[in-house]
């Protein structure tokens, strides 16, 4: 009998043992208190916690677990409890009264199949593209507008329920997507700091206007996404080719006028989900302390608010071409990125509140001090066509291995009519700090 406990207790312990060394947990605690200049008050106190478990089946195999509870204590930037109508429902956060959101952030089974074929299957981010700052081919997943594009990708993306496969074909990579979760961006009310009204024509002087519930694709196999990344490195160029059949995530605004009971005209508004292809591509290669990189992205038929009174409900359709090519410097503890965003419809068409031709540029200016615990940055993204953009400086410092302080500004200008100076009332201040375990 004692034989047969002392066999227990080590088969036990070597259980718990294995566990140990099996599964991995940890927490990253984020506070952020930002102020707006023009208003003067709170626009956002928020607090996330992020845990993160992992537990290895074997060497080849994972589970992956990500969550979130985000609370804003202004309750600023999304007003009382969201509808989120453009969300399916595998895919929707959990309210707990008007501030708090509890949300499945990441739920993943990763596999490696005899060391030829890796498969993630779950709730996951898809990341496509070389860009910082704006986005030309990062459209595998939606993104929250909660903050415009202020805030990190990463935590701006919807992790969306899909299926990666990834494997090689002699010297090139080819990654295969699909996606059945019909989830798309998650846009602001028209009470919200960050609600995009330069998407919007205004109704003419005198006429009134509504805006109908949007109209989901909701088809498991028919409305899915699907699209291939084919990758290969040759003489120093990494270089892909990508392909991707999606519904847009920003639906299309069809708005016909009608009259009401009593004869007034009336401009009702349908927003609609529309079916897009993209073609594109990356490029980078390293010389020496710099790394030149490029992007291009054809997108077919879409969609655009006419300025034309005879355009069918409101739109005009083109093919769209993007390209942006950036160069990367590093010299010892300093970082300077520039690139340059050209967005070109093709057809000659009349679009609302846009050139044919659009140009931007971003730079990104970053140095680390202090045994790389002091790091100052600045992030500038300008529109050539209209004047404005936003400047975003930013110092962060690391007080030990598990604190880190940020002390930042987003300052947006130009004129409101246009996509960043719309929002230059909100431009503001913010101190926030992040602790991990």
């Amino acid at each position: 009998m004692i034989l047969l406990c002392f066999f227990l207790g080590v088969h036990g312990q070597e259980k718990q043992n294995k566990f140990k060394k099996s599964f991995k947990a940890s927490l990253v605690i984020d506070s952020d208190f930002s102020y707006e200049f023009k208003s003067e008050k709170s626009q956002k106190s928020e607090v996330i916690l992020k845990p993160e478990f992992s537990y290895k089946l074997n060497r080849n195999s994972k589970f992956i677990l990500k969550g979130q509870l985000y609370t804003d204590f202004s309750d600023n930037l999304e007003v009382g409890v969201p509808k989120e109508e453009t969300v399916s429902n595998f895919s929707k956060r959990l309210f707990i009264g008007d501030r708090t959101s509890l949300e499945l952030r990441e739920f993943y089974f990763h596999t490696k199949i005899q060391k030829k074929l890796d498969l993630t299957i779950g709730k996951q981010q898809i990341v496509w593209g070389e860009t910082d700052g704006l986005k030309l081919l990062d459209v595998v997943n939606p993104q929250n507008f909660r903050e415009f594009i202020l805030d990190d990708f990463e935590d701006s993306r919807i992790p969306l329920w899909s299926l990666k496969a990834e494997f090689d074909i002699k010297s090139i990579d080819i990654q295969i997507v699909w996606i059945p979760d019909n989830t798309y961006h998650i846009t602001q009310g028209f009470d919200a700091p960050f609600f995009t009204k330069s998407l919007f024509k205004s109704p003419p002087e005198g006429v009134q206007s509504t805006l109908n519930e949007v109209k989901r694709p909701k088809r498991f196999f028919a409305d899915s996404d699907v699209g291939f990344k084919l990758n290969t490195f040759n003489k120093g160029w990494d270089v892909s080719l990508n392909y991707f059949y999606y519904f847009d995530d920003l639906p299309v605004f069809y708005n016909k006028l009608q009259f009401n009971e009593n004869n007034d005209p009336l401009i009702v508004i349908n927003p609609k989900f529309e079916r897009q292809h993209l073609l594109g591509g990356t490029f980078n290669k390293v010389f020496g302390s710099s790394t030149f990189r490029g992007e291009i992205a054809y997108i077919f038929n879409q969609n655009f608010a006419s300025n034309k009174p005879e355009a069918n409900l409101g739109i005009e359709t083109s093919d769209q071409f993007k390209s942006a090519i950036g160069i990367d410097y590093i010299k010892g503890e300093h970082i300077i990125s520039a690139q340059l965003f050209s967005d070109i419809i093709t057809h000659d068409i009349s679009p609302y509140n846009r050139d044919i031709f659009e140009t931007n540029i971003s730079l990104k200016v970053s140095q680390e001090m202090m045994n790389d615990n002091l790091n100052s940055e600045v992030i500038w993204v300008h529109n050539a066509n209209h004047g404005d953009g936003y400047i975003k400086p930013q110092i962060s410092y690391w007080l030990n291995t598990n604190t880190q302080l940020f002390l930042g500004s987003s300052i947006f200008y130009g004129n409101e009519t246009n996509l960043f100076g719309q929002f230059k009332d909100r431009s503001r201040t913010s101190l926030g700090m992040r602790w991990g375990i």
